[in-house]
Order: C-alpha cells, then sequence, then structure tokens
C-alpha cells in the first residue's frame, strides 16, 4: 500500500501525523490478512486533519472576500431597481436616448454582478 493511496483511501492531510499511522498501518497491512479497505477505516480514526492556524486564517479571508462581493451584487441589483424605474419614467415622458441611456447602465451592472458571481464560485471552490 502506498502512501498516496492511504491518503485517498482515508480522505487525510499529508502531514508528520498522518504519515507515521500510514506506516504503522502499513506494517499491519503487510503482515495481516486485512484489506487495504479495513486499513482505510482504522486510519480515519486514526488521522488528524486538523486546520492550522494558517488555513484557518486563509480561509477566513476567503470568506470575508465572498461576503464583500455577495454585498457588491445586492447594492447592484439595488442600482438595477433603481435605473429600471427611472427607465420607466423616462418611457412615460417618451425620451427615447434616456430610455437607451438607462438600459445601457442595466446592462451594465447586470454583467458587474455576473462577474462579481464568478469571482464567489471560484473562492467558493477554493475552499472546497
Amino acid at each position: 500500500m502506498l502512501y498516496s493511496e492511504f491518503v485517498q483511501g482515508t480522505g487525510c492531510k499529508e502531514n508528520d501525523h498522518n504519515y507515521n499511522v500510514y506506516k504503522n498501518l502499513e506494517i499491519m497491512y503487510m503482515n495481516s490478512d486485512m484489506s487495504k479497505a479495513e486499513i482505510y477505516e482504522y486510519g480515519k480514526k486514526l488521522v488528524d486533519n486538523s486546520k492550522s492556524e494558517e488555513e484557518i486564517r486563509i480561509e477566513n479571508e476567503i470568506k470575508a472576500e465572498i461576503e464583500d462581493h455577495k454585498k457588491e451584487v445586492a447594492r447592484y441589483k439595488e442600482y438595477i431597481e433603481d435605473d429600471t424605474e427611472v427607465m420607466n419614467w423616462w418611457k412615460e415622458q417618451g425620451d427615447k436616448e434616456m430610455v437607451q441611456m438607462k438600459r445601457n447602465s442595466i446592462k451594465f451592472w447586470k454583467e458587474q454582478i455576473k462577474c462579481h458571481k464568478n469571482k464567489i464560485n471560484a473562492l467558493k471552490w477554493v475552499l472546497g
């Protein structure tokens, strides 16, 4: 059994503690008729997947960035509502130029929302 197989089978992180667990379980695997699946089940109970302070800090920064993007999306949605209301007023007034200007503005805000949502999805992917 390879260490990479153990990591994949148990879903553990690669660190010194988990490597030592692997070495001990590898000896057990080699000297018994236990299957890899059985070894992985034991391993899942013994491995340490706690996060380091650095991992926690980075995760919190990413979560804060996601929240910032969500706030921007909400703000841009308000802009769209406002521009739609103004555009409808200009329609009633019969000013096609102002209506087109507001349509362009709404299109811009929708594109901005799309960009922020893409960033949110990318950051969520990083978090796993």
